[in-house]
């Protein structure tokens, strides 16, 4: 197994933890995200938003498995 990939324990529980935060803050705040589904339209605003969101979030589940990685 290439070592780069694997995930902690430790990392998996910071990943489900802001998983879990997420899931709360838009079910407070923006629960019509679910059912809207306006980034689904092509060249909104949201659509460039919602890649943003996921390039954000690919870039911290890398930080986290790299951060362990390095030691």
């Amino acid at each position: 197994m290439d070592k780069r990939y694997y995930i902690e324990p430790a990392q998996m529980q910071v990943i489900s933890d802001k998983v879990d935060r997420l899931t709360t803050w838009l079910a407070e705040n923006a629960s019509y995200c679910e059912s809207e589904q306006k980034h689904l339209d092509n060249g909104t605003a949201e659509q460039a938003y919602w890649h943003y969101g996921n390039l954000c979030a690919l870039r911290d589940v890398v930080s986290v498995i790299q951060s362990k990685s390095a030691e």
